[in-house]
């Protein structure tokens, strides 16, 4: 068994003696040589750049990974702050720490595991918290102090299209700006399109600021016509970023919300302007028209807003299409349709990958759609039994699954303990049990993580269980708001049935297949329903 090494710098952090990554590690290793630890058995986690205001960090996690499987016996750390600076999250570790026997030493604070250790500990990570509150707040109000009084621009990652940052001002990229007009010309007085300016802006050899796919889409152009830093305005302190804990996005980086603050908290810095105020007001006006006759007013949806792409989660359009010529008319046909809108995806310049699903013709997916829930709805009862012998049924093979991985999980640790005997008998060296038990963590932690999935897929349908009752209720008065209206259902009261009962419809098209999952008071554990209906489908 090895002691962990742990040693943390934070972003920004001065590489101060004991501060640096080199500097812990050689207390550190120093603290372990009086310990009697050998070097051979010391292992050393570094993070380097990265705050200890979040638990979720690459060589943590390590560590946390090693000592479940029973890798790590003791660690040694310089000081509590470099293992944490929220008290939560250092209180939560330190739990697992002794859930898996694993001693925590420090080099400048002695910790000891009784009540007093313990007060005194907590009291370090309490000032450690406040510290690092403090050191934000003190970061934030220079910053403001100097774009209030000094009209600074504060360092950014990219500045706005048409800009360029210098020293701590905005100044004109005249390249760029000559775009930028173009694309209020092409807007507001040529009328153009998102698409026919992307398009126009690659064919004339613009890049985007952020030009890794060197393509426009419309949020890029959309951004340039709404911002008001093309009149000379640029306002710092408009939005409030704030972490969300224990979740990431899918790039890894850690998730962030972001609000509005009050306008009377903006700080307004002038900038030069590229555009006139009556050019960039025009164009608010054609957003306002343009968002006025968006969508299809002339004909009617059943399905509108309902349907979602599990490709690509994009929310479905409904649009129209034109027929064949009528040889006797001379005009076309029009029929109506949902697809997905990233069939033509609003990445404008280069050929990017279109979704994959087909367009499903209107009439026919609203007509198999209400036949579903009629259905339902004619018959609750039938299908809520139904519903209850399929979910014990599920229940039942994930009991025995569940059952069938802890005592694999119970077998592979029989196994780590043993290959310690052999370790500790020296019929295998180091390298060997390292290896052992590297092959039997990857094993664990892929049963773990089948365990926990059927532990939660159980859990769901238990949940599910339990509101059948409310959607007995909800089904029950569907029934008797269609025998009210008899005959005369129209268009709105099918929509109203419709949404009462499902929340999403979620569309997969696979060949000729189309997959329909119900997503609500009909959802994908109640209804799942797959259909080979090439009539359904209409690829254009």
């Amino acid at each position: 068994m090895y002691t962990a090494v742990y040693v943390r710098v934070s972003t920004g952090m001065q590489a101060l003696e004991g501060t640096s990554l080199d500097g812990q590690v050689e207390l550190c290793v120093k603290k372990a040589k009086e310990l009697n630890v050998g070097a051979s058995s010391i292992k050393v986690y570094k993070e380097e750049g990265v705050s200890g205001e979040d638990i979720d960090r690459p060589a943590m996690n390590q560590l946390r990974q090693d000592i479940r499987v029973g890798l790590i016996s003791q660690i040694i750390i310089t000081h509590p702050d470099r293992l944490s600076r929220d008290l939560t999250d250092k209180l939560f570790v330190c739990r697992e720490f002794e859930a898996k026997h694993v001693q925590l030493i420090f080099v400048d604070t002695e910790y000891k595991n009784t009540p007093e250790g313990q007060l005194f500990f907590n009291l370090i990570s309490v000032i450690a918290q406040y510290e690092l509150s403090l050191i934000k707040k003190r970061t934030v109000r220079g910053r403001l102090k100097a774009v209030e009084k000094d009209k600074k621009i504060m360092p950014m990652r990219v500045p706005p299209y048409g800009y360029d940052l210098v020293g701590s001002s905005l100044v004109i990229n005249e390249n760029e700006a000559s775009f930028v007009k173009l694309i209020y010309q092409w807007y507001v007085h040529d009328n153009l399109t998102m698409r026919e300016i992307g398009n126009r802006l690659v064919e004339m050899g613009a890049e985007p600021k952020r030009a890794e796919s060197k393509v426009w889409n419309a949020s890029s152009i959309q951004r340039v016509l709404q911002s008001e830093i093309y009149v000379g305005k640029y306002y710092y302190n408009r939005r409030c970023t704030q972490k969300v804990k224990g979740e990431r996005t899918k790039k890894g980086a850690p998730k962030k919300t972001y609000t509005y603050r009050h306008e009377s908290d903006w700080i307004l810095v002038e900038v030069p302007a590229i555009i006139d105020d009556s050019l960039f007001q025009l164009a608010q006006e054609q957003r306002v028209k343009n968002r006025t006759n968006a969508g299809n007013q002339k004909r009617e949806f059943l399905l509108r807003s309902l349907l979602r792409c599990e490709h690509c989660s994009r929310k479905w359009e409904g649009t129209t299409y034109s027929g064949r010529m009528n040889k006797v008319t001379g005009k076309r046909g029009k029929y109506t349709c949902y697809r997905c809108p990233n069939r033509n995806p609003r990445r404008y310049g280069l050929e990017i990958g279109p979704c994959p699903t087909l367009s499903i013709r209107a009439e026919l997916l609203d007509e198999y759609v209400w036949g579903l829930v009629m259905e339902v709805v004619s018959d609750p009862m039938e299908y809520m039994g139904r519903l209850h012998t399929n979910k014990e049924s599920v229940i039942s093979e994930l009991v025995l699954t569940s059952d069938s991985l802890q005592k694999l999980l119970s077998s592979k640790e029989k196994e780590a303990d043993k290959i310690k005997i052999m370790f500790k008998k020296d019929l295998i060296d180091e390298h060997e049990m390292e290896l052992e038990f590297r092959a039997i963590k990857a094993e664990m932690t892929e049963l773990q993580q089948r365990y926990e999935s059927c532990q939660e897929q159980m859990g769901l349908i238990k949940l599910e269980a339990n509101s059948m009752k409310e959607d007995q209720l909800v089904l029950d008065k569907i029934n008797e708001f269609i025998v009210r209206k008899g005959e005369s259902l129209t268009f709105e009261d099918k929509r109203h049935i419709i949404q009462s009962l499902v929340d999403e419809l979620l569309i997969r098209c696979k060949e000729s297949n189309v997959h329909i999952t119900a997503v609500g008071h009909l959802d994908s554990l109640r209804m799942l329903k797959i259909t080979d209906c090439n009539r359904l489908l209409q690829d254009n």
